[in-house]
């Protein structure tokens, strides 16, 4: 039995090795060693570039490096730099998969590489180590965590206000008054310095009599009438 599982992680070794583009890393017997390497894009000056990493086992029974707790091995990197770790011994036989992933808070101004990688490491019975990097589906090279920073501006210079258009209005006018005639001693003179009240006298007086002298013309007529 334990030489038909033998022959069948060996096959299975040599299948993954022969796979087109497979990421395939021969280790010492009964050692794995992991290097995560990382980048860092900068504008301006960041206040740290050191960024924390996670290795935790997808199995309770998955070797772990020296160091390790219960939440799996934690490690650090600063700026352009590298990290090993390990060496990660297995004195069995078997399939082992591991996850790796930055764990670093949320800075401001940073743009933190939030990928997980799959690590599949197979250990034959004769402790030969194959190990195989995955970034999602996909097989990779190496371990790498790219980072960024963009300094954020201390003083940001306000947006100026939209400008408006001025919303043509009509021109209010404002009436003139009329001019007011002359009055008193400004009035312009016409000539006629009279009373009217006695002109309006004369005339009353001139009706009356001019209405008694056609009566008394009048009255001897009726009477020669009547007699006749």
């Amino acid at each position: 039995m334990r030489r038909m599982i033998a022959a069948a992680l060996l096959a299975l070794v040599c299948l993954i090795s022969a796979l087109p583009g497979a990421a395939v890393y021969a280790v010492e017997a009964g050692e794995a060693t992991l290097l995560v390497r990382q980048t860092f894009d900068r504008e301006g000056t960041p206040p740290s570039e050191v960024f924390t990493y996670r290795l935790v086992p997808r199995a309770a029974a998955a070797p772990m490096p020296l160091g390790s707790n219960a939440s799996g091995f934690t490690l650090t990197i600063t700026g352009l730099g590298e990290q090993e770790i390990g060496p990660i011994t297995f004195p069995l036989a078997g399939v082992f998969t591991y996850e790796l992933q930055s764990v670093t808070a949320d800075r401001s101004g940073y743009t933190i590489d939030r990928r997980v990688y799959t690590i599949e490491i197979y250990v034959t019975e004769s402790l030969e180590v194959v190990v195989i990097y995955r970034d999602g589906d996909v097989k990779v090279s190496e371990l790498l965590f790219a980072h960024s920073y963009r300094s954020l501006p201390t003083n940001p210079t306000p947006a100026p206000p939209p400008t408006l258009t001025p919303t043509p209005q009509r021109p209010t006018t404002t009436p003139s008054p009329a001019p007011e005639g002359p009055k008193g001693e400004d009035a312009p003179k016409t000539g006629d310095d009279s009373d009217p009240a006695l002109w309006m006298t004369l005339i009353v007086i001139s009706s009356v009599l001019l209405l008694l002298v056609l009566w008394i013309a009048w009255r001897p007529r009726a009477e020669r009438r009547r007699g006749s």
